[in-house]
């Protein structure tokens, strides 16, 4: 009679423990579905932005990976010697500097903005652009921090585009006089 009345309450405690985990493993679905829902939501969100809305976007800093890089600059015998501002000891100063835009060839504007042709055709405005930007810099303030400079050589190349398949500026080479 022991051990029926043992195998009973085993038997009871089974069925309550089945329960409450049927119970806990709906509980944690139903959390974990809305928690999912929410993460799609704010990555369908983030998608959006990214993509920069008309203009095709980027999927990230290297356009999704190193096979969707491509480069076009202003290097070697090309380099561009741009006048500085005055600075603050009043003499003028000049930099010698190698210009690279980073592209992203998965970008739907990159097939027809980022030829050659097209680039070649729009080789000394993109010059102009730069030549403007750093002409308003002081020799101190490139020398401090050439970000600045960078961002809105970025901003103004992507507003003559149209576009922001091109979505890095680099400096491979300055010198300042």
């Amino acid at each position: 009679m022991k051990k029926n009345l043992l195998s009973i309450i085993i038997l009871a405690l089974l069925v309550v423990n089945i329960a409450m985990t049927g119970f806990m493993l709906l509980s944690v679905m139903t959390t974990n579905s809305q928690t999912a829902k929410l993460i799609s939501d704010i990555a369908a969100a983030l998608e959006l932005e990214a993509n920069g809305g008309n203009t095709g976007g980027f999927t990230g800093s290297a356009g999704g990976g190193v096979g969707n890089i491509a480069t076009y600059g202003f290097t070697g015998d090309d380099q561009l010697t741009i006048n500085l501002k005055p600075g603050e000891d009043g003499k003028s100063h000049y930099m010698l500097v190698e210009v690279v835009f980073t592209m992203n060839t998965a970008s739907g504007d990159y097939a027809t903005l980022g030829t050659e042709e097209s680039l070649a055709n729009m080789r000394e405005l993109i010059k102009g652009k730069i030549t403007n930007v750093l002409s308003s810099y002081t020799l101190e303030e490139l020398q401090a921090d050439d970000t600045a400079a960078k961002d809105k050589i970025l901003d103004e190349v992507q507003e003559l585009f149209n576009s922001n398949f091109i979505y890095e500026v680099t400096f491979s080479s300055v010198l300042y006089q």
